[in-house]
């Protein structure tokens, strides 16, 4: 439903798939992903979040502040739409688990205040049990329905 958040605690592996779902059904998404990809599937805009310098679409960790600008803008100039993060553990690494958790909070505020839908995947087999408490105290849990074949006629902004 549009404005909230979700949390998917999934294997990593189900991502890819879920991102192409969205893109099938041409449903405006930006994932923001830690994962070695160039591109999103279509109808969709990619932010990969890395240390390494160059390249465009990229975004480093430890600049959170960023990341945040970049979903605003993401809303600003496509309108509501989905927003799929795919990169918790660099995030902690990098800036720290208050400062993670934080950030997600912001991009739940900035989802809810524009109509939007978060979805946050977190695998619990390399994510805290700490840090998925948290997030399922400040996310709904996604659907299983979602992650299946034809997911985009579920999951509507």
């Amino acid at each position: 439903m549009q404005g909230l958040g979700y949390l998917a605690q999934d294997p990593a592996e189900n991502v890819v798939p879920f991102v192409h779902h969205l893109g099938d059904a041409r449903t405006p998404f930006l994932w923001i992903t830690s994962r070695p990809v160039d591109t999103a599937p279509d109808g969709g805009d990619l932010l990969r979040v890395t240390t390494l310098r160059g390249g465009m679409a990229t975004a480093d960790p430890r600049r959170l502040q960023d990341l945040k600008t970049a979903a605003t803008t993401f809303f600003d100039e496509r309108g509501p739409g989905i927003l799929v993060l795919d990169c918790l553990e660099p995030l902690i690494l990098h800036a720290g688990v208050e400062r993670a958790l934080r950030f997600v909070e912001d991009l739940h505020e900035e989802v809810a205040m524009r109509s939007g839908i978060l979805v946050v995947f977190a695998d619990p087999r390399t994510v805290t049990p700490r840090m998925i408490a948290w997030l399922e105290r400040e996310l709904d849990p996604l659907p299983r329905s979602a992650m299946l074949p034809n997911a985009e006629l579920r999951v509507v902004v």
